[in-house]
């Protein structure tokens, strides 16, 4: 029955898309990361904000215009609904659903640099500052930076 679960959850996600099939969703599905529905329901302490370079940042960049633009505009990361909808979710989140879905024609083929690095440039675009240091590709680290400031 979990299978089925699952498969009705992913098949949803797919048909609330529109355009890119199974593609990344600028909201987290359970389907594509099983720890979020494992998740007690309180808030985590969070982390004041992130912190990832410039160079790192431009290497997201970079790699979503090779990777990701034949699906994907950047204006889809940084409009007002995926504001909305991450707002309260956690930058681990996101970099948990890139590294388990994207890209969609090899799901879970990005490395965890390139996972974290796409991350990176998603914060930035969205007004996060870069800081002297870069975000390590930890999902528990990652998972204590809250996306709150994005509203």
């Amino acid at each position: 029955m979990r299978s089925t679960s699952a498969a009705t959850s992913l098949l949803l996600l797919t048909c609330s898309l529109g355009g890119c099939g199974a593609g990344f969703s600028a909201t987290p599905s359970a389907a594509a990361e099983p720890s979020a529905r494992a998740a007690p329901t309180s808030t985590p302490a969070r982390t004041a904000g992130p912190t990832f370079s410039s160079a790192q940042a431009d290497r997201g960049r970079d790699l979503f215009r090779a990777s990701c633009t034949e699906c994907h505009s950047s204006g889809e990361f940084s409009d007002a609904r995926f504001r909305y909808r991450w707002s309260r979710r956690s930058a681990g989140q996101l970099y948990g659903l890139i590294r388990a879905t994207m890209p969609e024609t090899d799901p879970g083929s990005l490395t965890p640099e390139e996972s974290v690095d796409l991350v990176s440039w998603i914060l930035r675009m969205n007004g996060f500052e870069p800081g002297p240091g870069e975000l390590p590709a930890d999902r528990a680290f990652l998972d204590r930076i809250g996306l709150a400031s994005l509203r």
